[in-house]
């Protein structure tokens, strides 16, 4: 492998929190690359500061802590229309027009988990991005390397499973597909920049986001680019693929809708959707706070769907409940500082986590709070869920698991970083959780006490989310190298 192309590690910058650290993430993981660096030198929205409990339950015979949970009582949203928040107020839900009911939406997730039963099709498995496995591996993986394929670059991107075929991005501007039994080269597309974004397995089309601003669609027989989409900015989101749609958002801060077949729009949102200048996309990468014309905000995030919505995060602290159909807006959520991870969708609830510290959860139809989950620093990428509990990695190092429900903390584990932050969200088969770390690790976790059963070292830090498959556990790392675990 090009040594030369693997020069996209963490900086030295990213020594301390407070330091310029800058923030670009790619989604549906978190980049610790150039592009993460530009992103992270942003100062973090102002909190009060509340600690998590210290008291580490992965140890079975350890007293259970306080848990710094707030349980939020279901509140009547204001009036449709409503843009300005009330001071004060770290975060409130707007609801704009209706919603399915209950009932549809719980039917609805339940049936979106059922049709994805196989493979890993996208990022975190599922549209619902619950990142849970319900094909387990044939055995339970040990930490011992089946095979790696090498990349020219690295890989951030996490890698999608489908009918015994890894497809993954790179940072050496390439998709590819890889043969799942040992890591046999099939096709690779080249693609205008680098590739951060995970692909997506829908019908005959594999969907992925570009560097070069593009959303592309190949076809994953031969890898030739069937159709391409030009947004007005990078494309780190993963698309969210369901009935012929590809949901997917950009840096410019639209979300797109596009036909799988054809790469054209069936809606965007907001609606009013204007291409902007290269001047305007410097004022915006020098002020992050800055949003492009008519946008939300830049969004690295994956839309996670179900039941006919889709709920979309932006960097500005927003998080959004649109139609399927149209793209309009049901509801609207604000929090006090940015959301980079990506929604997950579970039990009729809508949990993420933000820059304010928090992870949240709100209730899927109406967009009301259920409980707030007070971290000690950040939380910066995707929770997973199963069987009733949340996965949460937060910045302060640590792998939280709390009840889906009360948001009550039932254990945490330490996860070495040599930065202030994690990247790798978790996965989750059986008994076990696995995730990369920036200390170039995959870790294995037992969900059922957070005990760490092995860890995998790579050679360089680890911004990919794993897939899970009956072969093993498969995961991209800096060093260039994809890998298959069991």
């Amino acid at each position: 492998m090009s040594k030369a192309k693997q020069n996209s590690v963490i900086p030295a910058a990213i020594g301390s929190k407070t330091l310029f650290l800058s923030v670009a993430f790619s989604t549906l993981a978190l980049s610790l690359s150039i592009q993460f660096n530009e992103c992270r030198a942003q100062t973090k929205a102002p909190t009060t500061t509340t600690k998590a409990p210290q008291a580490h339950t992965s140890n079975p015979s350890a007293p259970t802590a306080k848990t710094p949970t707030e349980t939020v009582s279901p509140q009547t949203a204001p009036n449709a229309g409503a843009n300005n928040y009330q001071k004060g107020h770290a975060e409130q839900s707007i609801k704009v027009s209706g919603t399915p009911s209950k009932d549809d939406l719980l039917k609805g997730t339940a049936s979106t988990h059922s049709k994805y039963k196989e493979g890993w099709k996208m990022f975190l498995q599922n549209p619902c991005h619950t990142g849970s496995a319900t094909a387990s591996p044939t055995a339970m993986p040990v930490g011992k390397m089946k095979w790696t394929f090498p990349a020219e670059g690295p890989i951030d991107s996490s890698p999608a499973i489908y009918k015994g075929v890894v497809y993954v991005g790179s940072d050496d501007h390439f998709l590819y597909a890889v043969d799942e039994r040992n890591g046999r080269f099939l096709w690779k597309a080249e693609l205008g920049s680098k590739v951060k974004s995970s692909p997506a397995v829908g019908e005959d089309i594999v969907v992925v986001g570009c560097e070069d601003g593009k959303i592309y669609g190949v076809n994953p027989l031969d890898g030739k680019v069937a159709w391409s989409y030009a947004t007005s900015d990078r494309v780190s989101s993963s698309p969210c693929i369901s009935d012929g749609v590809a949901f997917i958002g950009g840096w410019d801060g639209f979300v797109y809708a596009l036909n799988t077949h054809t790469g054209k729009p069936v809606w965007t949102f907001p609606a009013n959707h204007v291409q902007a200048t290269e001047e305007e996309k410097k004022i915006a990468d020098a002020d992050h706070g800055a949003k492009l014309p008519g946008g939300i905000g830049r969004i690295t995030a994956s839309p996670a769907l179900t039941s006919n919505v889709i709920i979309i995060a932006s960097h500005l602290g927003d998080v959004y409940c649109l139609s399927t159909h149209d793209g309009s807006m049901i509801w609207k959520f604000k929090t006090a500082g940015k959301v980079l991870g990506s929604p997950m969708i579970m039990n009729g609830l809508v949990y993420f986590g933000s820059w304010d510290k928090t992870l949240y959860a709100l209730d899927l139809q109406t967009g009301a709070a259920r409980w707030k989950f007070k971290g000690q620093e950040s939380f910066s990428i995707t929770p997973s869920g199963a069987n009733g509990r949340i996965f949460a990695g937060n910045d302060d190092h640590l792998m939280y698991c709390l009840d889906a429900h009360s948001g009550k903390m039932l254990w945490k584990t330490p996860i070495q970083s040599p930065v202030p932050l994690l990247s790798s969200s978790p996965a989750v088969t059986g008994n076990m959780l696995y995730c990369g770390s920036p200390d170039a690790h995959v870790y294995a976790i037992d969900v059922r006490n957070g005990g760490i059963k092995w860890k995998y070292k790579t050679q360089r830090p680890i911004i990919s989310s794993p897939a899970i498959s009956t072969s093993g556990v498969c995961i991209g790392s800096q060093d260039g190298n994809l890998y298959l675990i069991d």
